[in-house]
């Protein structure tokens, strides 16, 4: 008899257990059935073997995380990864404020940002800069009119959006006051500049260089930061973005920004790995965070429109 009341009540406390609301460290689940692999964009700021190398240790622990299979998806330029976001061939992508706002365009809305880096200090945002070497005569951007600075790619908010909006509200169209060929990515423009390729070369980094291009260089010795000199800093742009398609199931969406938010508490070191520097961790963002950068890609799709017309 004792038996039988020992495995009643056994039988009553894991259904108990089992009524129990789940802790809010667990994640929700259940999307894994439908979405088994999670496919993970990012932008190319590094080359594509060294983007596969960094994320690998951040893939491992996503998939040990969420039960769920991930794949990094990289490309050659930005178009690349925004196209595949909205294609539906990958899930989640790593994009620059205004690659965002690209992607959120041509999709319909059908995408969201999901979390960005914060500061070390709790603050957000990065600059679009000029950098020249520090051994050359330039010491404003003025300093570099009709010499060959370089821009990035034509769907990078820093290297190329921001400068081009900035300098033509300015009165010197980039493309009149400089002479500006296209880098093909942030490492390639300043390593142009450290060659003598390039007089000067727009980049992005952000206070005390603790996200960014250049922090990122100096992490893998490509760059000591005294050989460079920033001649031009635009204001604060937005953080770059995790942006994830909105027709996701809401648990997997919610999962997916739990991951991510929790990096920094697992290991400081997968958070900057994301974050592409020194960060405080991640944090949860919105459309209206980067309402004043879309409204901006909005003016300059037009500005191509009308420039491909005339």
């Amino acid at each position: 008899m004792m038996k039988g009341i020992v495995r009643i009540g056994a039988a009553v406390s894991v259904a108990i257990l089992a009524m129990a609301p789940a802790s809010a460290d667990d994640f929700i689940g259940g999307w894994q059935k439908k979405y088994p692999t999670v496919k993970y964009g990012v932008i190319p700021v590094e080359t594509q073997s060294q983007t596969t190398k960094s994320m690998d240790s951040f893939l491992a622990h996503a998939q040990k995380e969420t039960g769920a299979k991930w794949e990094l998806y990289t490309a050659t330029d930005y178009s690349g990864v925004m196209n595949a976001l909205i294609a539906g061939q990958i899930h989640i992508a790593w994009l620059s404020g205004f690659s965002y706002c690209q992607t959120h365009m041509d999709s319909k809305g059908g995408v969201e940002p999901l979390v960005a880096a914060q500061e070390p200090d709790g603050s957000m945002g990065y600059n679009a800069v000029i950098v020249v070497k520090e051994d050359s005569p330039y010491k404003t951007f003025e300093d570099l009119k009709g010499k060959v600075v370089a821009r990035t790619d034509p769907l990078s908010g820093s290297g190329y959006l921001i400068p081009t909006a900035a300098f033509r509200q300015m009165g010197k169209p980039v493309d009149e006051y400089y002479q500006s060929p296209l880098s093909g990515g942030h490492p390639q423009a300043v390593l142009g500049v450290l060659r003598g390729t390039y007089d000067g070369a727009f980049t992005w980094t952000s206070k005390n260089d603790n996200i960014g291009n250049l922090r990122q260089m100096m992490n893998k010795g490509l760059l000591k930061r005294e050989q460079i000199r920033i001649v031009w800093t635009s204001p604060q742009l937005p953080s770059p973005p995790v942006v994830i398609r909105k027709d996701l199931p809401l648990e997997m969406r919610a999962d997916l920004e739990k991951l991510f938010i929790r990096l920094k508490d697992h290991d400081m070191a997968l958070a900057e790995s994301v974050a592409q520097g020194k960060t405080n961790g991640m944090v949860r963002v919105y459309h209206e965070d980067y309402r004043l950068m879309c409204e901006a890609a909005e003016l300059e799709r037009a500005s191509r429109k009308q420039q491909r017309k005339n």
